[in-house]
């Protein structure tokens, strides 16, 4: 259940040391907090700048496999990962302006920054948070927060994204569980030559083996086919195919440093 923004909404802790990517201070998204306050139009794309990974929702891969290499994380959290560079710290879709690549599909989890749920600790109620370093705020009324201390729409949209991006976090720990379920995920790595010479090493990652995704038993790939699984693992290989074009804007990159 996510909970409705207002006065009363207290603001949780925010230990440094367990804080999501880009997040560095939380606070609950309440009226008391943030009278008088409205929400900058854009804060640019410069706190995704120094990352090379960023999770990726199931309902996402459809368009992201087009555009970024989808693997799977080496840990004991499931989640599924588009890739954005081959370089640690280094974002390739990002211009030194803070612009993200024109035309080029962004994910969720950028795209709901500065926003973010907390979850309770029973893990039963979710509180509507914004990171106050993103530098995202500022005296006014243009979009404002709250008005007369009721939820905006600006507010309402950002607790509807993040609705529906828990929602989908949630079916994508579901179908990445179900890999792992199957022993169809298998540790990767990949060492890469770009065309100037320079030699990078990607690790720390997880792809579907092909092999034995092919052998799954009938009953398996009709269940998956119901779910809706069969597309996601098809968009995963294709978006394979794009660790290519990684290659090439990290040459290029290269050659202007």
């Amino acid at each position: 259940m996510a909970r409705t923004p207002s006065a009363k909404t207290p603001a949780p802790p925010t230990p440094p040391d367990q804080m999501p990517l880009f997040y560095r201070q939380i606070a609950a998204v309440d009226a008391a907090r943030y009278a008088g306050k409205s929400l900058k139009t854009s804060i640019g794309f410069d706190f995704a700048r120094n990352t090379n990974v960023v999770m990726l929702n199931a309902a996402e891969f459809e368009q992201a496999a087009r555009i970024y290499p989808i693997v799977f994380a080496s840990t004991p959290n499931p989640a599924a990962l588009a890739i954005l560079g081959l370089r640690q710290a280094e974002n390739l879709f990002v211009d030194p302006e803070g612009s993200w690549r024109p035309n080029t599909y962004i994910p969720a989890y950028v795209r709901r920054y500065p926003f973010i749920f907390h979850r309770s600790d029973d893990g039963q109620q979710y509180t509507l948070c914004i990171d106050e370093a993103a530098g995202a705020l500022e005296d006014g009324t243009e979009r404002p927060l709250f008005v007369e201390n009721t939820p905006s729409d600006i507010t309402k949209g950002a607790l509807e994204f993040c609705a529906a991006y828990q929602r989908d976090n949630e079916a994508t720990r579901e179908f990445v569980t179900e890999l792992a379920k199957n022993q169809l995920l298998v540790p990767n790595q990949a060492q890469i030559t770009l065309p100037g010479g320079e030699n990078l090493s990607l690790a720390g990652f997880e792809l579907i083996d092909r092999a034995k995704f092919d052998a799954l038993p009938s009953f398996v790939l009709t269940d998956w086919r119901k779910r809706g699984w069969l597309g996601l693992a098809y968009a995963h290989f294709i978006s394979l195919a794009c660790f290519g074009d990684l290659i090439e804007r990290a040459g290029k990159k290269q050659v202007l440093m």
